[in-house]
C-alpha cells in the first residue's frame, strides 16, 4: 500500500481521483474511461464512473474508501443503496466486498506520489494556523479578489439559507424573520441562543401592540428575559415590574431565567440588560424597520435608522435600581457595523434573491464594501500572514475561509488548498 494521509483520507482520495493526481491504478485490467462526478445525495460518493474490463464496459456509481474492508464497517453490504456500485476505489485492497445479493464489487487500488501526500499532510496539519496564507498572499491581485468574492458570496448564501428558514418558520412573515435575526445579531457569541429564545418568548406581534410606550417595551423585554427582578427596586424599576406583570398576564408569557444569560464576561455597555434596552428603544421608536432597512443604499442611511438612544433612566444605570456614572446608551459604531454585516446586508441579499431582484443583491454587496474591515482574531491572523483587508466585504470572505474551510480542514474543497495540491 502506498503512503496515505494521516487524516481525512477519503476526502483526499476523492480529490486525487477527481483531479487525476494518482501515479498508478491496480489491477491494470481495469481501464478507466470516465472518472464520473461527485454525488451530493445519499449513496456512493461518485456517479457515472465508466471503465472497461475483459472486453466489457461498466458504468455507474463508485464508492471511495481508505480500506476495502471499510465497505463492511459502513454496512454497505446490507444497504440496497450500494447495490448498483460498479467499483470500490481504495488505497488498500484488504478485503473482498459484496452487494446485498452476494455479488462481488471489484476494488481499484490507487497509488499517488509520496510528495503529494506530504504536501497534503502539511496543509491539513497547518490549516488552523493558516499555513496557506503565503499562497493566498502571493496570488495575483485579480485572482485573490475573485477568490475572496466567491467566499463572501458563499457566506451570504449561507446566511440566506438561515434567513429563509426563519422566514418559513414564521409563517412566511418577513418582519418576524427580521425580528429573530435582529435578536441573534445582538447576541453574537455566548448569548446568541438566549437572545433568540427571548425573541420567541416575546414575539414581534406582541411588541407591535405596545410599541407606542417605550417603558412598556422595556418592561416586556427585560421581564421576558428574566432580568427585571431586584430585591430593592427604585421607582422606575418598580414601575417596569408592575407593567411586566400586567403584560405577562395579557400575553401569557413564561419568562426566561436569569441564569440562562452570560453576564460576567461582558463590558457593562455590552451587557444583556443594556443591549435589551437599546433594542427596546429601536423597536419603540422606528416604524416599518424591515421595509426601511431593505431600501437603504448606503451605510449612512442604515446608521441613521439604527442610531438610537435609550430612555433617560439608563443614562445613569447599567442595572435596574443600581445607579452609575452618567453615560448615554445607544448602539455604537462597531455594533451598527456588525448589524449592517450580519443583519442588513444578508437581509437585502435574501429579499433580492427571493424576489429575483439583482439590483438588491448588488446593493447588499455594495453595502459590505462601504463598511470598514472587521477586527477580530480571525482577521488579525490573516493580517499576520500579510493579507490586507480593505473592507467588510473582504473580511467576510476571510471569515468564511477560516470557519468553513481552515477550521474544518476542508483543504481539498478550498480553492487555495486545491492550488497548493495541484501545483507541480
Amino acid at each position: 500500500m502506498s503512503s496515505v494521509p494521516t487524516e481525512k483520507t477519503e476526502e483526499f482520495l476523492r480529490f486525487v481521483w477527481s483531479n487525476r493526481l494518482y501515479s498508478s491504478l491496480s489491477p491494470e485490467s481495469i481501464r478507466i474511461v470516465g472518472h464520473g462526478t461527485e454525488n451530493f445525495d445519499s449513496g456512493a460518493e461518485l456517479v457515472n464512473v465508466q471503465y472497461e474490463r475483459d472486453g466489457k464496459s461498466f458504468c455507474g456509481p463508485a464508492a471511495v474508501h481508505h480500506h476495502a474492508s471499510d465497505w463492511h464497517k459502513h454496512l454497505h453490504h446490507i444497504d440496497p443503496k450500494y447495490d448498483d456500485c460498479v467499483l470500490n476505489i481504495v488505497f488498500d485492497d484488504d478485503a473482498v466486498i459484496c452487494r446485498t445479493d452476494g455479488s462481488i464489487v471489484p476494488s481499484l487500488t490507487v497509488t499517488c506520489p509520496d510528495e503529494l501526500v506530504d504536501r497534503y499532510n502539511r496543509l491539513i496539519e497547518g490549516s488552523r494556523s493558516y499555513r496557506c496564507g503565503k499562497t493566498l498572499r502571493e496570488l495575483p491581485e485579480v485572482k485573490r479578489h475573485a477568490l475572496l468574492t466567491w467566499l463572501t458570496i458563499e457566506r451570504l448564501e449561507r446566511k440566506y439559507n438561515d434567513f429563509v428558514q426563519r422566514y418559513r418558520r414564521g409563517g412566511n412573515n418577513w418582519n418576524e424573520a427580521f425580528y429573530i435575526t435582529l435578536f441573534r445579531t445582538l447576541g453574537a457569541g455566548s448569548n446568541r441562543e438566549p437572545y433568540e429564545k427571548l425573541a420567541q418568548t416575546v414575539t414581534y406581534t406582541q411588541i407591535c401592540r405596545i410599541k407606542e410606550s417605550l417603558p412598556a417595551v422595556e418592561a416586556l423585554l427585560l421581564g421576558g428575559a428574566g432580568l427585571l427582578d431586584t430585591e430593592y427596586p427604585d421607582e422606575y424599576t418598580y414601575g417596569l415590574q408592575q407593567e411586566f406583570r400586567h403584560l405577562q398576564r395579557r400575553f401569557n408569557i413564561l419568562p426566561m431565567r436569569r441564569n440562562e444569560w452570560e453576564t460576567t464576561r461582558h463590558h457593562p455597555n455590552h451587557s444583556p440588560i443594556i443591549r435589551i434596552v437599546e433594542l427596546a428603544a429601536l423597536l419603540a421608536s422606528k416604524d416599518f424597520l424591515f421595509s426601511r432597512l431593505i431600501e437603504c443604499k448606503s451605510y449612512e442611511e442604515v446608521r441613521k435608522i439604527l442610531d438610537i438612544q435609550t430612555s433617560e433612566y439608563w443614562a445613569t444605570h447599567y442595572r435596574p435600581s443600581q445607579s452609575s456614572r452618567y453615560s448615554v446608551k445607544g448602539f455604537g459604531h462597531m455594533m451598527i457595523c456588525n448589524m449592517c454585516i450580519n443583519l442588513v446586508a444578508p437581509m437585502i441579499f435574501t429579499y433580492g434573491k427571493i424576489s429575483q431582484n439583482e439590483e438588491m443583491k448588488e446593493r447588499a454587496i455594495d453595502l459590505l464594501e462601504q463598511i470598514p474591515a472587521e477586527n477580530n482574531t480571525y482577521i488579525r491572523n490573516w493580517q499576520y500572514k500579510g493579507i490586507g483587508t480593505e473592507n467588510a466585504f473582504f473580511t467576510q470572505g476571510l471569515l468564511q475561509l477560516s470557519k468553513e474551510y481552515c477550521e474544518k480542514k476542508r483543504c481539498t474543497e478550498c480553492n487555495i488548498g486545491k492550488s497548493v495540491m495541484c501545483s507541480r
